[in-house]
């Protein structure tokens, strides 16, 4: 048994963690449903992706210094209510002239540089590299604090660069030098990255369970049949893309990364269709719209499966068939978009039947090689 167990167990913490950002996810798309457009849809995802850089920096401070102390757990708190309170301000495009959630974000960007150092400092085998990830938070924070004494109009501005300079050097520089130099525990960042999906996937069928108790009603069909969808997802994340060996390569790291940053989108996305799918809304999306968001974020989502599949050692023909399902999902999105002719339960019927002919196209492979459980 020992020889089978990680030597990093994923903390209490982490997970607690995950609960609260994944959470904060699906409020930023919450909101999407009250004001649908294009501008506010690249807007909640340019937020989602900012959300998930900093729960992947934060991730990684763990993976670098194992170990849950009381010092960590109060950093991590302060990130997390910072970072709750930035979404909660911002969720809407609409509320970009207030300040006060770019400052939030900013205070939260300042607490992960703070942990960063405290790595710095601490990791045994720390290292130069680790001054990277110190030096891009605390001046892209600095750049978000700076909408205390900016012009609001330049809020968006300050918002997109703060949050370039923070976290694109990490991808870019520090997460390859980083594996390059075997600094990084693969098992426990796979176990993390698992963990995000599976809440995500799971807050998805409780927010419809929240709009119940609130005097929604339940379509038992619709309920079933995004219960059958996302039980389709997670078998086919967890069984046949994330349980395949990741090659040794930096490069194919940060498009395993992000990879699951088109997932999360995609998870947060896909909850507005799913709950209306299930339930009956006294708002109630236009039914091609509901289409179109529907096929979308599932295409976001096999998009990213195919992204993380063609980053392990060999990818063999499920890459070609989660790619095609992603077109698949793509093009019945952009077909009953423009051209609406059966109801919203009906559609979601033929998304559950894509997903499932993908799933049984991949087991059939995975079968057909299990002697070779890495090609399949």
């Amino acid at each position: 048994m020992p020889d089978i167990i990680p030597t990093q167990r994923v903390t209490w913490m982490e997970l607690f963690y995950d609960v609260i950002l994944a959470a904060s996810m699906l409020l930023i798309y919450g909101s999407l449903a009250k004001h649908l457009s294009w501008p506010e849809f690249l807007w909640l995802s340019a937020m989602t992706l900012v959300v998930f850089a900093m729960w992947l920096s934060t991730t990684l401070t763990f993976n670098r210094l194992p170990g849950d102390t009381t010092w960590r757990r109060l950093f991590v708190i302060a990130q997390m209510i910072a970072l709750v309170y930035a979404v909660a301000s911002m969720e809407s495009s609409e509320r970009i002239d207030g300040d006060v959630g770019i400052i939030a974000l900013g205070v939260a960007m300042l607490i992960l540089a703070a942990m960063w150092e405290f790595i710095r400092r601490s990791a045994a085998d720390a290292t130069q590299v680790d001054r990277l990830p110190v030096v891009s938070c605390s001046i892209g924070a600095a750049f978000l604090l700076s909408a205390v004494v900016l012009p609001d109009w330049l809020n968006g501005a300050v918002f997109v660069t703060g949050a370039i300079i923070g976290f694109v050097p990490i991808f870019v520089r520090y997460i390859p030098r980083l594996c390059a130099a075997g600094g990084i525990d693969v098992h426990h960042l796979v176990e993390r990255l698992g963990g995000l999906v599976l809440i995500m996937l799971g807050e998805t069928f409780l927010e419809m369970a929240v709009l119940f108790t609130k005097g929604a009603n339940p379509r038992i069909l619709g309920v079933l049949l995004v219960l059958v969808l996302l039980t389709i997802v997670w078998w086919q994340y967890f069984t046949y893309v994330s349980a395949r060996p990741l090659a040794a390569s930096s490069a194919r790291l940060v498009v395993t990364l992000l990879g699951h940053a088109l997932v999360v989108v995609g998870l947060g996305t896909a909850a507005i269709a799913l709950t209306e799918v299930g339930l009956a809304l006294s708002d109630q999306l236009a039914l091609p719209v509901l289409a179109g968001i529907l096929g979308g974020s599932l295409a976001l989502i096999y998009a990213g499966f195919a992204a993380i599949v063609a980053t392990s050692g060999r990818p063999g023909p499920a890459l070609v068939i989660v790619a095609v399902g992603s077109l698949a999902f793509a093009i019945a999105g952009v077909v009953f978009w423009s051209v609406w002719e059966i109801d919203e339960q009906t559609f979601a019927m033929l998304i559950v039947a894509i997903s499932l002919a993908v799933l049984l196209a991949t087991a059939a492979t995975s079968r057909a090689t299990q002697d070779h459980p890495g090609s399949g």
